[in-house]
């Protein structure tokens, strides 16, 4: 085009010459600004099961520079894991942007996050900045659960003083204060509404059982024992029962509810 302009001195060419080396330089400029100064996180991340796509919440912020106090928004942010499809985003300035990752877990344990692509085409798309980000990820992969129908727990001691009452699922009998380990499931919110205090529903009937998860009484390699300790774990929160895990290395004593449940699995997945 500028060899044309020269040739036959058009001046409407030499225009448009000029014209679009100007969008061209600053186009590259404008696709490098578009990724400044921006700050990914990780938020927190919902424990899984081994073979389970963990979702990961990554949060993209700008804040405004104190100094320049310039405000700039980012437009078309593209990130990429894994190799896997763009997604897509636009961060305004002191604004957050939530974007939700998904990743397959191959093994249990700490889940490691490789590194995320985070690239800009912004405004005309000749140009691509691109960088690679490693980020903290602070998630629990479980391990998978393996079926046991035949494993005979051994009985928990230290239940003296607990009655029957309350321990079974059977017939309503009435209300107590809430201690620790009582299932959530049988909290009563409406009365904790009405600011009458934290109460547990108590059932009679059959009652729920004690007793003692051990590592060593299992047969079959290491995951697979893992594997069946985190199936009875799962079984003995969801009946109500009262358990505690017995492992090589650590020991723990018998309690139930969300937290407890969470305490065991977490010492299988990082055994």
């Amino acid at each position: 085009m500028l060899a044309a302009a020269i040739n036959f001195n058009n001046s409407l060419v030499f225009f448009f010459t000029f014209l679009m080396v100007g969008m061209g330089i600053i186009s590259m400029h404008m696709t490098q600004q578009n990724l400044l100064k921006l700050q990914l996180t990780i938020a927190h991340v919902p424990p899984v099961f081994c073979r389970q796509n963990l979702s990961l919440p990554l949060i993209l912020l700008h804040k405004k520079n104190p100094v320049t106090n310039i405000d700039i928004d980012h437009h078309s942010i593209a990130v990429q894991l894994w190799g896997k499809d763009l997604l897509l985003t636009d961060v305004f300035n002191n604004e957050k942007s939530i974007l939700q990752l998904h990743c397959p877990t191959t093994q249990r344990g700490n889940f490691k996050l490789p590194a995320l692509t985070i690239s800009s085409r912004y405004p005309l798309g000749l140009f691509r900045a691109w960088s690679n980000v490693k980020l903290h990820c602070n998630a629990i992969v479980y391990p998978g659960q393996s079926i046991n129908k035949t494993y005979q727990p051994k009985s928990g001691a230290g239940s003296d003083g607990i009655s029957p009452e309350g321990r079974g699922f059977d017939d309503f009998s009435g209300f107590k204060s809430y201690q620790q380990g009582d299932s959530l499931k049988h909290i009563h919110w409406k009365a904790y509404a009405r600011e009458q205090g934290l109460l547990s529903k108590t059932f009679s009937g059959s009652t729920n059982h004690e007793y003692w998860l051990d590592y060593n009484e299992l047969s079959g390699d290491t995951e697979s024992r893992l594997s069946q300790l985190c199936y009875l774990i799962v079984q003995a929160e969801q009946k109500g029962d009262r358990y505690g895990l017995i492992l090589s290395n650590k020991t723990i004593q018998i309690s139930q509810g969300q937290k407890h449940q969470h305490q065991c699995l977490k010492a299988l997945a990082l055994f």
